[in-house]
């Protein structure tokens, strides 16, 4: 009787893992050409919903994002950094290379720790290439929680390597900008 109770208990363990929604695989980049795995730090984060194609190292995703960064902002797609310390909520999909006005480039940036009243400094540089470098910088004025609104614009259409420095925090995601 014990062997059979086992198999039962074994049996349901197996349906309820089946039948569960597994959350997105993001040990392999997204788009990646490097063949190397995602920082590990990003497979820690729960992570629920959809993952679209992004660029380079970094899904766009549709769903729950970690509970860290929750908004009220239902199916808002987002992007998760590799190390896992920022979250970009992407108000605009596609993104426009140049300075669109209507509607423009706007992210909200979450940060996983404290600002410390720093600001929020973003290097951009064409994924792979070391140049051109934009900077861009983002005061920390905003709440409630870590955030910081932006609007994100990049010169040139392609994929771009977002480096996010806040004080001595620091987190990459990249981004695909059309024309």
């Amino acid at each position: 009787m014990r062997h059979v109770v086992t198999l039962m208990v074994c049996a349901a363990a197996a349906a309820a893992c089946a039948s569960s929604p597994a959350s997105p695989d993001t040990s392999a980049p997204a788009g990646s050409t490097t063949g190397k795995p995602a920082a590990s730090a990003r497979s820690h984060v729960p992570v629920s919903g959809e993952t679209r194609q992004g660029c380079g190292d970094t899904p766009v995703r549709d769903g729950s994002p970690p509970a860290w960064a929750s908004v009220n902002a239902p199916g808002t797609r987002f992007v998760l950094g590799r190390e896992g310390n920022a979250l970009g909520y992407l108000f605009t999909q596609p993104l426009r290379a140049g300075h669109p006005a209507d509607p423009a480039n706007k992210i909200l940036w979450y940060v996983r720790q404290p600002r410390e009243a720093k600001p929020l400094r973003v290097l951009a540089h064409p994924r792979g290439r070391e140049h051109p470098v934009v900077e861009l910088r983002f005061p920390s004025d905003s709440g409630p929680g870590e955030i910081y609104p932006s609007i994100t614009d990049l010169p040139r259409p392609g994929c771009w390597t977002l480096e996010l420095t806040w004080g001595s925090h620091h987190d990459t995601v990249d981004l695909f900008y059309r024309r």
